[in-house]
């Protein structure tokens, strides 16, 4: 999959996954899951962020550079750094979703698997 990244949507979140869901059905609005958000960044290089709101960009400057990023790539990228963080247990997973579209897990380590 190809995500188009520019100066506005180019930032993710990384939340721990609990390694324990409540049981039951979803009715009724659900069941509260605590996903703790650990860390954010701007996860493409190389893309310029702006200080202005996109509409007034493509009014006073005019088109807007993107980049073109696969999901493979940005986890090549991604995955790894994660797993270097301070932040990071080894027995839990981690969800990162981007603004941009992209949304993938860091597995825990296989020792925990």
């Amino acid at each position: 999959m190809k995500y188009e990244v520019d100066g506005w949507n180019n930032f993710c979140r990384v939340f721990e996954v609990p390694n324990e869901f409540k049981k039951g059905f979803c009715f009724g609005g659900g069941i509260p899951t605590n996903f703790q958000m650990v860390d954010w960044f701007n996860p493409v290089a190389d893309v310029h962020m702006s200080a202005c709101p996109k509409e007034v960009w493509l009014k006073e400057v005019g088109e807007i550079e993107t980049k073109e990023v696969t999901l493979n790539a940005l986890i090549e990228i991604l995955d790894p750094f994660i797993k270097k963080k301070p932040y990071r247990k080894p027995d839990h997973d981690y969800l990162v979703m981007c603004n941009f579209g992209a949304v993938f897990i860091v597995e825990k380590a296989k020792e925990y698997r």
